[in-house]
């Protein structure tokens, strides 16, 4: 009584009791259609002709299946994928201090004051974003020229 095991109850469930029976049938029938085209193959086959095609089978299937065992064994194992290299930008780690350091070209600033003067004349303002490196450009202008 004290190492009896419960039983375990068969919990039935006629959903796949149901999906069971359709995959069961369909199998069935792939067999029978199987069957049926060998027969209808091998059906008015002589029985030297059906041996000689047994024995060209069991060659190539035996010749592939030790190749693929030799193969396994001999051949380096292959990665199943593979890391490509990311590709990052040219200038990634630079700041764009670099381009402070260098001196700004006279005629940039005087593409500067006529942009500004032709936004002007249109009465049209100027984007505050361009405003403010127009600004700045401006100011690195002067701290050359002192």
């Amino acid at each position: 009584m004290l190492f009896r095991r419960k039983k375990k109850e068969n919990k039935e469930n006629p959903l796949q009791d149901k999906v069971a029976g359709k995959i069961a049938g369909g199998l069935l029938k792939i067999q029978s259609v199987f069957v049926g085209g060998m027969n209808k193959l091998f059906g008015g086959m002589d029985m030297k002709r059906m041996r000689m095609w047994l024995v060209v089978f069991c060659f190539v299937s035996g010749g592939l299946s030790i190749y693929f065992f030799i193969d396994a064994i001999v051949s380096k194992p292959k990665s199943k994928f593979t890391i490509d290299q990311v590709r990052l930008p040219q200038h990634f780690d630079r700041s764009g201090d670099e381009v402070m350091e260098n001196e700004m070209p006279d005629d940039i600033y005087l593409q500067i004051q006529d942009y500004r003067k032709y936004m002007d004349s249109m009465g049209l303002a100027i984007r505050p974003s361009l405003e403010d490196s127009m600004r700045i450009l401006e100011q690195i202008y002067f701290q050359q020229k002192k």
